[in-house]
């Protein structure tokens, strides 16, 4: 008994766990008892399950150092040294409870750790009390239930509403969002270039061979766009064989040369497969602020939706720019 911490004093009774105490451990949600700089006092084997960590003696250590938080290194074996742990929901919650004396109820939280040299994340409804011995120390009390699963249900119910499924990309309703965003008023530094495209005679390749062969281009065609785009550029089906693509913070020539290498990638993919080639028509707007006024979404989805349509008319397989020029030609790629 003499290395007990007080709180487990008090969950002792002669030299034997109490009933409550065995409650407590035998518990299917995690449950823990720490002070206020995060140190462990008691925590359940559900705890230790949740991190897939064995069950040992964790008392007097810091609750990152045990379930192996990524902000905790050689550097770092204390928690809220780091500056990232300002933002963290379990010392946030613990200072409320000993601190403002505030209960927590159901407050969600995301905590990152390692598990066998690889990181991982796990979400989590935290509740907590304050909770005292009878020598006046207090320690805080909190419960975790594991909700991962639930938020990765809510994550993948979340991409179903926002991306095409056929495709990957980003369907009509995010993708005008998106680009709504870019043009709203207050945004102090804007430039970009957003190419709309068409595939050139595409019904030709469903009435010849079938759907499925479209489906299959569409999905090609989008693979092979996602690689050349980068991070914070935007892809999203606007409909049909219609595409946008958003390059953030490029001019139309150097968007130029990324939908040429995409173009190309197509045609080669696709050559020995079909009598013609595969090509897209696209029509290019270059947007920057600092020049002129932001246009309206609509604005600015109407004007390149005309150079697409000057594209097709002037032969197909091209691109036309707001300035008139005529970008590429599939011959010359």
């Amino acid at each position: 008994m003499d290395n007990q911490l007080p709180l487990e004093k008090d969950l002792a009774l002669d030299g034997q766990h109490s009933f409550y105490y065995d409650i407590f451990q035998s518990s299917s949600i995690g449950q823990i008892v720490v002070n206020l700089n995060l140190n462990i006092v008691s925590a359940n084997s559900r705890m230790f399950q949740y991190f897939q960590i064995n069950p040992h003696d964790a008392k007097g250590l810091p609750f990152g150092c045990v379930f192996n938080c990524t902000e905790l290194n050689h550097n770092y074996r204390e928690c809220g040294k780091t500056k990232n742990c300002k933002s963290c929901g379990i010392l946030n919650a613990v200072r409320d409870i000993l601190l403002s004396d505030t209960s927590i109820k159901g407050s969600v939280i995301q905590y990152s750790f390692r598990i066998e040299k690889r990181h991982a994340a796990k979400w989590f409804y935290l509740s907590g009390a304050n909770v005292a011995t009878s020598s006046g120390d207090h320690y805080a009390a909190l419960v975790f239930t594991d909700i991962t699963e639930l938020k990765q249900q809510e994550k993948r119910l979340r991409e179903k509403l926002t991306l095409d499924l056929a495709t990957g990309t980003m369907n009509k309703h995010s993708l005008v969002d998106a680009l709504q965003k870019l043009v709203e008023p207050g945004i102090t530094s804007c430039r970009f270039t957003i190419c709309m495209i068409d595939f050139d005679n595409f019904k030709k390749i469903n009435d010849q061979c079938g759907h499925l062969m479209g489906d299959k281009v569409l999905k090609v065609f989008s693979d092979i766009a996602r690689k050349h785009i980068r991070k914070n550029d935007i892809l999203g089906r606007y409909g049909g064989e219609e595409f946008i693509f958003v390059f953030n913070g490029t001019d139309h020539i150097q968007s130029l040369q990324i939908l040429k290498r995409i173009h190309k990638e197509l045609m080669d993919r696709f050559a020995q497969e079909f009598n013609a080639p595969v090509t897209f028509s696209a029509g290019v707007v270059y947007v920057d602020n600092a020049a002129c006024f932001l246009p309206q979404c609509a604005d600015l989805l109407g004007d390149v939706d005309r150079m697409l349509y000057q594209a097709k008319n002037r032969g197909r397989g091209r691109a036309m720019s707001s300035t008139g020029e005529t970008l590429f030609i599939s011959s010359d790629i």
